[in-house]
């Protein structure tokens, strides 16, 4: 259930985006930031970071600005940006959670059931359960900082599970992003493919989220085998 819930909210983002692509002026835009961003790499890269990292320990959604990055930097430079920022942002709110917020964070985290099962978990298999929690994302990435900073999960699982975890979602959502400059050179009359090119990147773009899909979906039958074996 949870598995087809995400997958249909990915592709109504993937479908809202385009279809905002060829029905709003967005190409100008676009344009207009990305060559901002060529032209002040430095700033472009700072700004972005220091806005992934306010976001993420304001937990708020920080999907689109993980594909600004892919479309602003590419994939490699992309990846790099959002992967590292948003790894120093989890560490942020997992000190904030452990040492300075405490009392705060876990009157509003220790009612939640799904909270509960994880800690219990991660008291058997600490770094497995981040790890598979961070790929199903069964709480919201930014939530899931906090929380694990209640559990008894060491810095360094803490820190391996969430920078490994984390590689496969930031992937996705950064190469989507790589996706949007091909689509305004589209729209903007630079670019014209034809049927075996289109096909070609469908079927790319198809691929990839399978992949994705799956690797998801068999983490998440091992997490669930690890929550229920915490109540036996």
């Amino acid at each position: 259930m949870l598995l087809a819930l995400k997958t249909l909210l990915l592709i109504i983002l993937i479908g809202a985006l385009l279809l905002a692509a060829f029905v709003l002026p967005v190409e100008q835009v676009l344009i207009t930031i990305q060559n901002w961003a060529a032209t002040n790499p430095s700033s472009a890269l700072l700004i972005l970071a220091a806005c992934l990292i306010v976001g993420t320990l304001l937990m708020l959604p920080v999907s689109l600005m993980t594909m600004l990055a892919g479309f602003l930097f590419g994939l490699i430079q992309g990846f790099a940006l959002v992967w590292t920022a948003g790894l120093f942002a989890s560490v942020i709110a997992f000190w904030i959670s452990r040492y300075f917020a405490r009392t705060w964070i876990e009157r509003r985290i220790r009612r939640n059931p799904t909270f509960t099962a994880i800690d219990k978990a991660i008291r058997r298999k600490g770094l497995l359960v981040v790890l598979l929690t961070r790929i199903v994302m069964i709480l919201p990435y930014p939530a899931l900082n906090y929380s694990l900073g209640l559990t008894s999960v060491s810095l360094r699982n803490y820190v391996i599970g969430t920078g490994i975890g984390s590689a496969l979602p930031v992937f996705l959502f950064v190469y989507l992003g790589t996706t949007v400059s091909n689509v305004a050179a589209i729209i903007n009359g630079d670019v014209h493919l034809g049927n075996t090119e289109i096909l070609i990147a469908a079927s790319g773009l198809i691929v990839i989220i399978a992949v994705v899909l799956l690797i998801v979906r068999a983490s998440g039958k091992i997490l669930k085998e690890e929550l229920l074996a915490t109540r036996q």
